[in-house]
């Protein structure tokens, strides 16, 4: 008797767990997610060809790297009705913040009441491994640069996205990380262990298109596309740039890979889907996944976002300033992208080119302030490592204080203040 009161006391518990695990999880459904730097804002070329690459990639959900404000136009030209202008993401399903996600991911309804996690990030593009790699680096030497510029951005996206990977949270980090593979430079001549990818691997997150296709020598940098006779930065494609893998789609948790195709121009041979004329100098990646989404009451959901509410505007305390003082720059009504930021500038000056202007950003708050004073003088995107543009003081002169678009040139509105 005691025996049976063992085993029905089991039986209960094992009932429990799988009702409890029942609610916890859905059955498996499908996703297909997209990686795609559209480059500059995607209309060098022709921004109707990145709604066709998205649409023949048959993706559900996109993580935009250089969207330049380009979001919102993306979704819309797709028919999808979300995006997340600060993740700069977009998607057929609807997109939701969990109170703790700190601006790292977002969380996918893919189902009724269940989610997925997503994160999408864009890495600093200078110094560049592979070239360092060309000009006699050591391994050694790239790996030691590629921890203090790389890393430290990629870190806290994978660490979060580990975290809910190893809760059973299917995750799904998307990105041109601008640093190849471990994985691909395994086998070359100089084996460098890349570290953004290797910390992502180490911490049980996997690249989905090498583990489809292990043995292929696949890039996604530089991609062939026509030349741009106005390129914004200056920038065309040539045989001289190192061909390589930079962009990925990582995964982890309840989630099955089942494909992973390159989506680009059709004289790429590696290249499953084809668009022409290809749209960027990056390829696309596009994934398909076999996802077991967890019930969405596991996360707290933030207040729906602030969005703006009339047309930008700039805040000063006031218009002249001592150099050497501090100067505090208030903005509302701004879009809400990741890469919105503040520019100050001589007064009238066309050259805003990295290291020529200081950037202040946003970080994707709608209504906000940031400081320029000694400590920002270079810039207070910690990401871009190389950044050299700004001085303190300021010297004695007129200077344009601009609201600025998503990393872009475009203007949204501007000031004017007086160093004396």
């Amino acid at each position: 008797m005691h025996t049976i009161k063992k085993l029905i006391a089991i039986l209960v518990i094992v009932i429990a767990a799988f009702f409890a695990w029942r609610t916890y999880h859905s059955k498996p459904v499908t996703l297909s997610v997209m990686t795609f730097n559209i480059e500059n804002g995607g209309t060098q070329i022709d921004f109707s060809k990145v709604v066709e690459a998205v649409h023949k990639a048959n993706a559900n959900v996109v993580g935009l790297q250089e969207a330049w404000g380009h979001t919102s136009r993306l979704a819309k030209e797709l028919g999808w009705k979300y995006y997340d202008n600060r993740q700069h993401i977009v998607s057929r399903y609807p997109l939701l913040e969990a109170t703790d996600s700190n601006g790292l991911y977002t969380l996918i309804e893919v189902k009724p009441g269940y989610v997925v996690v997503m994160a999408n990030m864009h890495l600093p593009d200078d110094p560049y491994g592979p070239d360092m790699i060309k000009q006699g680096a050591s391994a050694k030497t790239v790996e030691a640069m590629e921890r203090k510029v790389r890393l430290p951005t990629a870190l806290p996206y994978i660490n979060k996205l580990s975290a809910l990977a190893k809760d059973g949270v299917p995750v799904f980090l998307t990105g041109d990380f601008n640093s190849p593979s471990d994985l691909d430079w395994k086998n070359r001549s100089v084996a460098v262990r890349w570290p953004v990818t290797k910390t992502a691997e180490d911490n049980s997150l996997v690249d989905a298109y090498y583990k489809i296709h292990p043995d292929t020598n696949t890039a996604t940098w530089p991609a062939g596309r026509p030349m741009a006779k106005h390129s914004f930065d200056g920038f065309n494609p040539s045989a001289k740039d190192l061909q390589d893998r930079i962009d990925f789609i990582f995964t982890g948790g309840n989630s099955k890979i089942l494909s992973a195709e390159i989506v680009g121009e059709p004289s790429y041979k590696m290249a499953a889907i084809t668009v022409s004329p290809w749209p960027s100098d990056h390829r696309a990646v596009v994934a398909r996944f076999e996802v077991t989404p967890v019930v969405i009451s596991k996360f707290n959901l933030a207040p729906e976002k602030i969005t703006a509410q009339g047309k930008p505007v700039i805040l000063l305390t006031r218009k002249e300033y001592k150099s050497g003082e501090p100067i505090t720059i208030s903005w509302r009504n701004m879009p809400g992208n990741r890469y919105d930021y503040v520019m100050i500038i001589p007064a009238g000056s066309k050259k805003t080119a990295w290291g020529e202007a200081v950037r202040l950003y946003t970080y994707g708050e709608v209504n906000g302030s940031v400081v320029y004073d000694d400590k920002t003088a270079k810039g207070n995107w910690l990401d871009w490592y190389s950044a050299s543009e700004g001085h303190w003081p300021l010297k004695p002169a007129k200077y344009d204080v601009r609201l600025m678009l998503d990393d872009s040139n475009t203007e949204l509105v501007k000031t004017q203040i007086e160093v004396k």
